[in-house]
């Protein structure tokens, strides 16, 4: 992927394939790895973690500062126990994917929609 040095963030999203019964599991293992990962890295701005109606897929979504944040950080993924924590879960999948964030549009307090720009949280009429 060609890196674009105007992006806002780079966002790396892991999508897990589980059982239903794990799905809650899974999630709430998820977001105590992410606070985990929040204070050893300064470059990750955000973490969202969702679930399927099906009960059948967490999604983890990671915000960071930039492509280069993510790569610091990366060195300490070795002591993560990723794959204790998906044969905990019995997660039968998972998928990876990252993109350079180019434009991000948000509700502003006038209801309409408006670019942001940049980590400043400033916005800008769209």
């Amino acid at each position: 992927m060609a890196a674009n040095t105007h992006s806002l963030w780079f966002t790396q999203m892991i999508e897990y394939d589980v059982p239903p019964l794990r799905q809650d599991a899974l999630a709430e293992a998820l977001v105590v790895r992410s606070e985990h990962l929040a204070q050893r890295c300064d470059g990750l701005l955000s973490v969202s973690i969702q679930v399927s109606d099906d009960g059948r897929r967490v999604l983890q979504l990671l915000r960071w500062q930039s492509r280069q944040a993510w790569a610091a950080a990366a060195g300490s993924f070795i002591e993560e126990p990723f794959l204790d924590l998906l044969g905990e879960h019995q997660a039968r999948g998972v998928n990876f994917a990252a993109y350079q964030t180019l434009r991000s549009l948000v509700r502003g307090t006038d209801g309409g929609l408006h670019c942001q720009l940049g980590s400043t949280q400033a916005y800008q009429g769209a």
